[in-house]
This record gives structure tokens, sequence and C-alpha cells, in this order.
């Protein structure tokens, strides 16, 4: 388990790293060859209107939603465990506070 979480954390590494890397070639082709800014093929993220969003990943429009409806699995996963570590921190807080009560 141990291993596996390891290298599951470096394959994240490894892709967030390849994404910036090819975020920060693709600009720097843009500025060598003088051409206009245009959308990043990359990954992008832009404000339409109304607050509403439109994601390209790769070249390919992945979503175009409000913020309010961009909530995924994986958000609310991020946000559940989120919550549980916040109450067992404070629980463990809460005990070893008990402990040097008076």
């Amino acid at each position: 388990m141990n291993v596996t979480v390891k290298l599951t954390g470096l394959l994240i590494i490894l892709l967030i790293g390849v994404v910036i890397g090819l975020q920060t070639a693709e600009r720097g082709i843009a500025k060598v060859s003088g051409v206009p800014a245009e959308k990043a093929q990359t990954f992008y993220v832009k404000k339409v209107d109304q607050g509403q969003m439109e994601i390209a990943v790769m070249g390919k429009q992945v979503q175009t939603a409000g913020p309010q409806k961009m909530v995924n699995y994986m958000s609310r996963a991020g946000l559940a465990l989120g919550d549980s570590i916040k109450h067992g921190a404070q629980m463990v807080v809460d005990w070893i506070g008990s402990i040097f009560e008076p």
C-alpha cells in the first residue's frame, strides 16, 4: 500500500510537470515566432459571460458551465475528505487539551 501511494504521488507530480512544460514550451514558441496571443492549446480556462467558463484541454473543449454547475464527484470527495480531516484534527486537539485540564 505504501509503495502504491508513493507511486501514485510521483505519477501525479510527473503529469503536472508535463502539463506545465507543455504550456511553457507553447509560450516560448509563440514568442519566438511572433504569433499573436491565441488560446493556449494545452490547457486554458476562459470566462465567457455571466459567470460561465469555457475549459479546454489539449485543444478540445471539455466543459462550458457556470462555476456552481462544475462540482463533480472528485470535488465532492475532496470536500468530504477535508471535512473528515478537519473533524479528526479537532478531536485530537480536544483530546490533548482535556489531558492538560486541571
